[in-house]
C-alpha cells in the first residue's frame, strides 16, 4: 500500500523553544509551538471570511532539528516540514480528593520537523497575525494515507449537525531515527462534520484505506478521571490534535454506492457548519 504522511505549517511561535540536554550536556530533545491559520469548509467551498487558530506542538530529537529549533524565539515566522506522530503516554494527575496521583493511558501527537526555516523575526503578535492572513493558504496543510483501525463514530450536536470520528493507522513514509526500530505506524484521530461525516459513516468501517487532504485541529478537551485511592470523580484539562480533511479519497475497503446512486461530485467532499470543536485557539 502507498504510504504518505506530511505536515506543512507556517506559524507564529506560540511556545518558544524548550531545549533538553543531558548529564554529558549533549542536546536530547525540543519542542515548542506554533500558531498556524486553517480554513473551514462550507458546502465544499473554503470559507474566505473564516479563520480559525490552531497551536499544534513541535517535537524532536534529532540533533539538527534540535540546533534549529534553539534558534527560535517567541513571535518568530517560520516554516515547518514535517510528519504527523502519535505516542502512547501514561498521563497524570492527582486527584482533588485525596492527591493521589492516578496515571492513565493515552495518546499524544505532535508534528516531528525534518525542515525548519525562520521566515522573519521580532515579529509583533499584532504584524504577524497580518503575515498569517496573507499566508493562509500554506499555513497549515497535511496529506496523509491511513487504514481505518475501528469503525467511525457518528454523532450529533444539540443543532443535530452530523459529526464522525474514526482513528487512523498510518505507516510511516520517512524513519524516525531516534525512535525504536519497531515503531512503524502512528495512530491520529480524524473528524469531519455534516455532508462529508455522513458520507463516511456510510462508507467507512475499520479496514478501509483512504487518503486525506486537509490540515490539524487543536483544541482543548475535559476528561474525568475515577481515583483509583479513594473512588472520587474529578475532572483535569487536555489537549487534542486531530485531522479535519478538506477532501477524502476512498482507496480501498470502502462500502460505496452504485454508479446509479451516487451523489454529484460536488456534494461529496462537504463539511457542515462551524463547530466548537472547530474554533481552535483564539
Amino acid at each position: 500500500m502507498a504510504k504518505e504522511n506530511i505536515v506543512m505549517l507556517h506559524g507564529q511561535v506560540q511556545i518558544p523553544p524548550k531545549v533538553y540536554v543531558n548529564k554529558d550536556k549533549e542536546l536530547t530533545k525540543a519542542v515548542f509551538a506554533v500558531k498556524v491559520l486553517r480554513r473551514p469548509l462550507y458546502n465544499g467551498q473554503v470559507l474566505a471570511n473564516k479563520l480559525y487558530f490552531d497551536c499544534p506542538i513541535i517535537y524532536t530529537k534529532n540533533a539538527i532539528m534540535i540546533e534549529q529549533s534553539s534558534l527560535l524565539a517567541m513571535h518568530d515566522m517560520v516554516d515547518i516540514r514535517g510528519v504527523l506522530t502519535t505516542q502512547e503516554v501514561l498521563k497524570i494527575t492527582i486527584c482533588g480528593e485525596c492527591g493521589h496521583k492516578n496515571s492513565s493511558k493515552g495518546n499524544t501527537v505532535y508534528v516531528t520537523p525534518l525542515y525548519i526555516c525562520r521566515r522573519e523575526q521580532e515579529i509583533t503578535p499584532e504584524r504577524g497575525l497580518e503575515l498569517l492572513k496573507e499566508r493562509s493558504e500554506v499555513s497549515n496543510l497535511l496529506m496523509v494515507i491511513g487504514t481505518l483501525c475501528r469503525d467511525p463514530e457518528l454523532y450529533t450536536d444539540e443543532r443535530e449537525r452530523a459529526s464522525i470520528q474514526y482513528q487512523l493507522a498510518v505507516n510511516r513514509k520517512f524513519r524516525i531515527r531516534e525512535d525504536a526500530p519497531e515503531t512503524k505506524t502512528d495512530y491520529p484521530w480524524v473528524k469531519t462534520h455534516g455532508q462529508q461525516a455522513i458520507k463516511d459513516a456510510e462508507s467507512l468501517k475499520t479496514g478501509s484505506v483512504v487518503y486525506i487532504s486537509g490540515s490539524l485541529q487543536t483544541r482543548d478537551i475535559t476528561r474525568t478521571t475515577v481515583c483509583k485511592n479513594c473512588g472520587a470523580a474529578y475532572t483535569w484539562s487536555d489537549t487534542a490534535m486531530e485531522i479535519v480533511p478538506y477532501s477524502t479519497e476512498y482507496l480501498e475497503g470502502c462500502d460505496l454506492p452504485e454508479p446509479s446512486e451516487r451523489p454529484d461530485k460536488e456534494n461529496i467532499n462537504q463539511e457542515g457548519g462551524d463547530t466548537d470543536a472547530q474554533k481552535g485557539y483564539g
